[in-house]
């Protein structure tokens, strides 16, 4: 767990900042952490405890520990979601946070609940619908992208019309940028406030088997993923990620 805490915000962003092209889009950085569930309580804690603080409440991004609820053979049973503007903005709070004595606080109540596992690096390209930072609950759809050209294609004439579930969800891709799953290239995120609502509503019956043969010409699903939000802050949201 003590490799994960230092890299959070230091090490990891050292090491990929070689591998990143520059990018005005928006960056998440993704922690994936196994906690025990007697620790979880603590987990949450630490971290409401470090969104009060002055370092937390300046962040300029948008932070979100989730649970994860089918998370496939990954050990990890949550994951912190990190999001910076674009990249200059990863690098510079990296950079003004490595010493601060609330976020080494941060560090040190976390050492004691889990431990890390994989750490992904994703830039935002395209996304519609409602504000992610709304959501409750997510579906994320991992998948492996032959034409991303096309596949963005598809994505953005999804997002009007009386075919679109712009009214139902928040839909975001995300392009791996470093680490990640074999395989995945890109992940398409689905934020609701409730997956079986979602999932039942005759809009999205209607619309979504046709809307996944389209997109199964450019691309395989790797695997999908089952989270819950836990708790949320900063202050980004969709509207700027998706500008």
């Amino acid at each position: 767990m003590r490799a994960f805490l230092i890299s959070v915000f230091t090490l990891a962003g050292l090491a990929v900042q070689s591998v990143l092209p520059a990018s005005a889009n928006a960056i998440w950085v993704d922690y994936q952490v196994a906690v025990s569930p007697v620790k979880q309580t603590e987990v949450i804690n630490a971290f409401n405890k470090y969104k009060s603080t002055q370092t937390g409440r300046a962040f300029p991004g948008i932070m979100f520990l989730n649970a994860q609820v089918a998370n496939g053979p990954s050990p990890a049973t949550h994951n912190l979601a990190v999001v910076y503007e674009n990249q200059k903005e990863w690098e510079t709070r990296s950079a003004a946070i490595s010493q601060s004595p609330d976020f080494l606080g941060f560090q040190a109540a976390l050492a004691t609940s889990g431990q890390f596992v994989s750490e992904t690096v994703y830039e935002h390209v395209v996304g519609f619908g409602k504000n992610a930072e709304d959501s409750k609950q997510f579906i994320g759809y991992g998948v492996n992208v032959r034409n991303p050209a096309r596949y963005v294609e598809l994505m953005k004439a999804s997002a009007e019309g009386p075919d679109s579930l712009s009214g139902l969800a928040s839909i975001d891709l995300w392009a791996v940028k470093a680490g990640g799953s074999p395989g995945v290239t890109h992940l398409v995120v689905v934020g609701v406030e409730s997956r079986a609502d979602y999932l039942s509503d005759p809009q999205t019956k209607r619309v979504l088997p046709d809307f996944q043969r389209q997109l199964s010409r450019v691309r395989d699903i790797v695997g999908v993923t089952y989270v819950d939000a836990i708790s949320i802050t900063g202050q980004l949201g969709s509207a700027q990620i998706r500008n």
